[in-house]
Order: structure tokens, then sequence, then C-alpha cells
């Protein structure tokens, strides 16, 4: 059996980037700032391989798209565990049953094209390339889903969906479901060797997101 059998991927879906990055905006650029307060959930208690669900969920809450009948924080903030719960129902995600990951870059899509958000799937690429996009949507006010790889070459892959968020220098930092807002700082080059796994097709897969 294959990585890609074992992983339930269909990458027929992974794009490669195209040599013109401007046309691939489409909305206009947004506040640095408020891409800066983004906020990040974290999984439910109970629910395993839910960094899908926290993802799409960091990436709906920017984008002001939720449930009214959910509680809600002082802030107006939804209250953490009933919001990842509902977004896990919503989207049917986790939907892998094997492998780390949990939820597949195309269950990914298929959420978020129902919320109305235009998004694409970026996987195969040179690791330059890939910091070149997420660099540049980052710079247009836009998030950044991105496949993280924890585990060293050579062993079973151990993989997490993070929110990439913010360059500053040579570092970038990432939304994470391991505690509420939870963030990561990571050099440049930290970074772009967590996007490399031994599956290929699988390395440099990140997700971009935009309201149309």
């Amino acid at each position: 059996m294959t990585d890609s059998e074992r992983f339930e991927i269909d990458f027929s879906e992974a794009k490669k980037i195209p040599a013109d990055l401007s046309n691939t905006r489409i909305t206009e650029p947004r506040a640095a700032r408020r891409l800066e307060n983004i906020w990040g959930f974290s999984a439910p208690t109970g629910h395993n391989n839910a960094s899908g669900p926290c993802a799409l969920g960091t990436i709906l809450h920017f984008y002001g798209i939720g449930w009214n009948h959910l509680p809600k924080e002082q802030d107006g903030r939804p209250v953490n565990d009933p919001f990842i719960e509902e977004v896990i129902r919503w989207s049917t995600t986790p939907n892998l049953l094997s492998g780390s990951l949990g939820t597949s870059p195309g269950m990914m899509l298929q959420s978020l094209h129902k919320a109305e958000l235009c998004a694409n799937w970026y996987a195969g690429n040179p690791p330059e390339r890939t910091m070149q996009l997420v660099e540049h949507e980052i710079k247009l006010g836009q998030p950044v889903i991105v496949v993280i790889g924890h585990a060293p070459s050579g062993h079973p892959l151990l993989l997490e969906w993070q929110v990439a968020f913010q360059i500053k220098a040579d570092t970038i930092r990432t939304k994470h479901c391991a505690g509420s807002n939870a963030e990561k700082l990571w050099t440049i080059d930290e970074f772009l060797k967590s996007l490399q796994m031994d599956l290929p097709q699988l390395s440099g897969s990140v997700i971009t997101v935009q309201k149309e």
C-alpha cells in the first residue's frame, strides 16, 4: 500500500504554484494588524486528530463566519469547544480513518467552499516557491493553512494542520490546536523543513483562502 493510499488523499486537486503570484490575488489587501490578531482555536476535550477542524474554525472566525446560536465569550468570540464541535458536525471532519492528519486536503477545500470562500490547495512545489506563496498571501492580509510534519525523515508521518499568519524578518508564526490561541514561532528554515515530507506529493502542502 502506498502512502497516498494509506492516507486516502486524492492528489488530483493539488495545484502547482503559478509563475505570476499576482494572478492569485482576488481580494483587496486586508489590514495586517487584523491578521496578526487572528484567534486560534483548540481541539475540544475528547477529540483526536482535530487539527483540521481547528484550522477551519480559525479561518471561519477570521472571515466572520459562524453560527448565531452558539455561546459567546464576553468579547463576542465563540466559546471554543461548542464552536469547534459545530465545525466538526458541519464539515464532517476529520474524515481520514488512518494516519495522523485526520482531515484530507480535499475535505478542507470542500468545507471552505461550502462556506463560500475561495480556497486552493498547492502541493509538491519547491520549498522556495511555497514560501513565496505563503509570504504573498500574508502580505495581502490572508492567513494560509499549512500541513506541518513533525516526524524526522524515515519515520512514520506525524502531520498537523496549522494556520500561518505572520512573517517578520526571518521568522514566521503559526496557530495550532494544542491550546487556546496557541501559536508557534519558527525560523523560516525550520518552517520550510517542516513542510517537506517523505511523500513528495504532500510536501509543501498549503491552502490559500480568500473571501470573494
